[in-house]
Parts: C-alpha cells; structure tokens; sequence
C-alpha cells in the first residue's frame, strides 16, 4: 500500500509540475476553498492562535489574516510538491538571495554557520541555497514512515547541493566536517514545539509563554559557529527572495541564551509583519508552563 500510495503521489506532482504556473495556481485556488470553506482544514486552531497572538484584534481583521494564510498555504503545498522535480535552474529562479555578501564574508574568514529561519514563507525551498554559497550545506532533516517518498526526498535535496542529515546524527556530523576543515551551512526551523519532555528552556514569543528547543545555541558554541537567521519573504506566487541577518558571529562571547533570544525576537518581528506567511495551523502553544514536565 505505501509503495502504491508513493506511486499515484509521485505521478500526481510530476503532472503538476508540468503545467504552467497559472494552471498551478489555479489549482491552488481551488484547494484553498476546499481547505478554508468546505473541509475548514484546522481552522479552529488557525483562529485560536491568531486570537492568542493578537488580543484585542477585531474579528474581522483575524479573518482576513486567516483568509490570507489559507491561500498562501495552499500555494506553499503546491509550491513544496513540485520543488521535489526542479532543475538548478529553475530552483534558483524561485528563491533568491538579498545580500549573499553576509555569507560570502562568513566564508572567506573559514566560519562554520548555523542558519535559523522559522516555518515562515516557504521553508521547504531552503535546500536551493546549496546553489547559492560555496559552503557544504547540511539539511537537517526527520525521516517519513514511507521510506519511498524518504528517499525521494532525500535524493531531491542532493540535487541542489545540500547535505541531508538526520536530526539525530547533526551533532556528530558537523563535529566531523569541522575536524576535516570543510566549512559548512546548516540550516535549522527555530519554531519547531519541543516534545514536553524535551523542554529546556521557556520564553515569551508572540506574547506568550513558549518552550522553546536550545539545539542552536548549544550547537553553535560546540562547534563554534557564527549563527545568522534567515528570513524568507514572499515577493510573489512562487517567488521568494531570502535575507540574511547575523545573530552572533562568535558564540562564545553570548552569554546563556542570549543567541536563543536573539533569534526568536527576528522571527517574532518577521511574523508580525506579514502574519499570514507564519504556520498558524500547527499547534505551537500546546504546553503550558503549569502543565506536568513541561
């Protein structure tokens, strides 16, 4: 059965990425009043945490957040399906890079990088950078239950250069890369909500109390990277330009979540500028800081 559900998914999104982007996004369009109006694809929990994140908003200006974020959405679904059968040159025509010269400087003075950036745009396009720096870069990755599409994925990646690595084994991998003295860029979603008993650390982000992982900050002092967060915004249906903004560049001059603070205080400030370009339907507030463990 997953072999067959492979096989029909695979074909579907090979036919998508053939059609012309107008045709694309008029599927998108389609799936976006199903989603939104017939189905209601979590929507108590879109206007639950858009509520939450702007109290005192008026209603009408939650639902035209809302509505903005279904259809933006439904393009990132389509957007992320399709990437999967880019060219290089057709990658590097739906993502860019503002001031590459960040990077670039990063390189040329021999600095490991850990980049953050949040479930923010269209994330699923970060693997193209490997096309944009001269640095390895490491994708971190969890694996899919359906090991066809598992590696599918991870061959997908490859192409545009990057490095796929289980979330797992990152921390033995980029140990290993400095030893040998190859420079790399790892790529890291700062939003993502800790398993209760993984909490560590708890902060206010998007006024609310957020448990927050500390991967980052425990990485970048380990292995002695610059940290920069990147943000990525959208220009238009299927363009995006990326930019990069330096956290720290020596890790070892912060003091004890200091960089964990800096990098959510970016995300916060990206999100409130354009909220519908945020994952608003996953469920990042579920703990408490009352509730057991947590």
């Amino acid at each position: 059965m997953k072999f067959a559900g492979y096989i029909l998914t695979y074909t579907i999104i090979r036919i998508l990425h053939a059609l012309p982007d107008r045709v694309l996004y008029f599927f998108s369009d389609g799936l976006y009043l199903l989603a939104y109006h017939l189905v209601g694809y979590r929507k108590k929990v879109v206007f639950e945490n858009l509520a939450r994140a702007f109290p005192g908003m008026p209603p009408g200006e939650i639902r035209a957040i809302a509505r903005k974020f279904y259809r933006h959405f439904c393009d990132l679904v389509l957007e992320s399906a399709v990437s999967l059968f880019f060219s290089r040159v057709e990658a590097q025509q739906k993502i860019s890079c503002k001031n590459p010269e960040l990077v670039e400087g990063l390189y040329q003075k021999g600095r490991q990088v850990i980049a953050v950036t949040g479930h923010y745009g269209n994330w699923e396009l970060l693997p193209i950078l490997g096309l944009l720096f001269e640095y390895r870069t490491i994708a971190v990755y969890k694996s899919l239950r359906n090991e066809y599409f598992n590696r599918f994925i991870l061959k997908s990646r490859e192409k545009f250069g990057a490095t796929p690595v289980p979330m797992e084994q990152v921390a033995r991998t980029l140990m290993d890369f400095r030893q040998k003295n190859i420079l790399t860029l790892s790529v890291f979603l700062s939003d993502q909500r800790p398993l209760r008993r993984q909490i560590q650390y708890w902060t206010r982000f998007m006024g609310m109390d957020t448990p927050m992982y500390l991967g980052v900050e425990k990485l970048s002092k380990k292995i002695d990277a610059a940290v920069i967060f990147i943000k990525i915004r959208k220009v238009r249906r299927g363009q995006y330009e990326a930019e990069c903004e330096m956290v720290c560049e020596d890790p070892s001059v912060m003091e004890p979540y200091q960089i964990t603070e800096a990098h959510v205080r970016i995300l916060e400030g990206l999100i409130r500028e354009r909220p519908e370009l945020w994952l608003w339907s996953h469920r990042r507030w579920k703990f408490t800081r009352d509730d057991p463990g947590g």
